[in-house]
């Protein structure tokens, strides 16, 4: 587990993962993102872990800050700074791996609280690359008609 958030943490230890502490990771926009993804590539290529979450808070806080352009910002971070970076790194390891990107919530800049609503998540399989032409977001997600009625059973696509 990588993550800034307290709670997280705690439940990490609590189901009895490691948690890797990053220097300079914190719950905010200007996170140590390179910190967060050069852990990851390290106990999955150099530590025999077999999984990692990574857990990234900025595009939430941005949300309950209704900054729009920071949680803008904040998910590019993601993208860029943490996504690609982890993919290169098993990539160049060749380590095949399957990653799981998805917010643990909404929180609409909007509303700047949490809701309820579904989720969009993306499943990618380096064993079996897809092309996927559409966007990753809430509105196209719930056109695919793809709903998990019970989110916690999601990570269960993980491990197939």
């Amino acid at each position: 587990m990588i993550s800034a958030v307290d709670l997280l943490k705690g439940i990490a230890v609590g189901t009895g993962m490691k948690v890797v502490e990053v220097e300079g990771a914190n719950g905010g926009l200007h996170t140590n993102y390179e910190g967060k993804a050069n852990a990851a590539i390290r106990v999955l290529t150099e530590e025999d872990c077999d999984f990692v979450y990574v857990h990234l808070e900025g595009p939430d806080e941005m949300g309950h800050q209704g900054n729009l352009e920071y949680k803008i910002k904040a998910i590019e971070n993601l993208d860029e700074r943490i996504i690609k970076p982890i993919v290169e790194g098993l990539r160049r390891a060749n380590e095949p791996f399957r990653m799981l990107i998805l917010p643990d919530h909404p929180t609409p800049i909007h509303l700047r609280t949490h809701t309820s609503d579904a989720v969009p998540y993306l499943l990618y399989d380096s064993n079996n690359e897809k092309l996927f032409d559409g966007c990753y977001n809430e509105r196209e997600a719930m056109q695919t008609g793809v709903v998990i009625a019970e989110g916690y059973s999601l990570i269960d696509r993980l491990f197939e």
